[in-house]
């Protein structure tokens, strides 16, 4: 599972670019590893990376997340997105600079009422798009109606906790897929204590729907703050993945979380779940939460 246990002639061009750009220390998970080990693997990393200031991290490395990674950086700058000719010092001084501008628009505000904030502009932004749409189209609808509709309803999710221990969905493929659609999976140590920051360590989103760096420290924040949850895996450039300290109980409050889950990623309710009630039921309780950007 050590980085060191690969020889050099094993090393993919996407991984040598990776940890160029991003120097963090990290552990490759072998091929076919079960997914308890990793997980049990990350719980170690956690614990140590209280005491000597990291955040353990699971990355599913492809060439795809790696060009989006460049992207964002390159753009920060507007400079060619060459990951020949790109730098670490860019990218260490892109994360200072994302984390500086969330600081700065944060300023004194707590992170509930900054990253509600954020919730509410999203919601806005989703509700702008449904407007574009024809009025022709049966798949059109009012976002606010729809919002309200779900919360005055008498729906409210099972009161059954999970049982088991979280098991990242990215590991659980990562074991199962076959070898030739594998990435290479990397358990990050980030360099932050506080793993709210991870979207400003990891360029990721600022396409379609999916929040820039910049929004995502508005929820990240917000939800460690009030759940316990933290980023702890990205499968990918589309899957991102929590685990949760603090499972929300109240099916109310599961009900005003599956709303800020929406304005976080629209695709969720409609995509990956089949409705808003399903969203419900899968995050009330839960130790883990999923989030996937077409």
């Amino acid at each position: 599972m050590p980085e060191s246990s690969k020889s050099e002639s094993t090393m993919s061009e996407t991984y040598r670019h990776f940890t160029r750009l991003f120097p963090y220390p990290h552990e490759r998970i072998a091929v076919g590893a079960p997914a308890a080990d990793a997980m049990t693997r990350y719980d170690e990393l956690a614990k140590l990376g209280r005491a000597e200031g990291f955040v353990p991290f699971f990355l599913n490395l492809n060439d795809t997340v790696l060009e989006s990674m460049v992207i964002a950086v390159s753009l920060e700058y507007d400079i060619i997105d060459d990951v020949e000719t790109l730098t670490p010092e860019q990218v260490s001084a892109y994360t200072r600079a994302v984390l500086q501008r969330y600081r700065t628009a944060r300023g004194a505000a707590s992170a509930e009422e900054y990253g509600s904030a954020a919730i509410a502009q999203q919601l806005r932004r989703v509700a702008g798009d449904g407007e574009e749409t024809s009025e022709d189209d049966p798949d059109d609808f009012n976002l606010n109606e729809l919002i309200d509709e779900f919360m005055s309803s008498d729906f409210l999710p099972d009161e059954e906790p999970e049982d088991d221990a979280p098991t990242l969905s990215a590991l659980l493929r990562y074991e199962l897929a076959d070898e030739e659609e594998k990435g290479e999976m990397l358990l990050l140590q980030i360099p932050t204590d506080d793993p709210a920051d991870i979207p400003a360590y990891l360029p990721f989103g600022g396409w379609n729907d999916c929040p820039d760096a910049e929004t995502q420290l508005a929820f990240t924040h917000y939800w460690r703050e009030k759940y316990g949850a933290i980023p702890a895996a990205l499968d990918g450039a589309d899957c991102l993945e929590f685990l949760v300290e603090r499972p929300v109980t109240d099916p109310v409050e599961a009900k005003n979380l599956a709303v800020e889950q929406f304005a976080f990623c629209s695709d969720l309710p409609f995509q990956v779940f089949e409705d808003v009630e399903q969203l419900t039921e899968f995050i009330h309780q839960s130790r883990q939460w999923y989030f996937w950007w077409d």
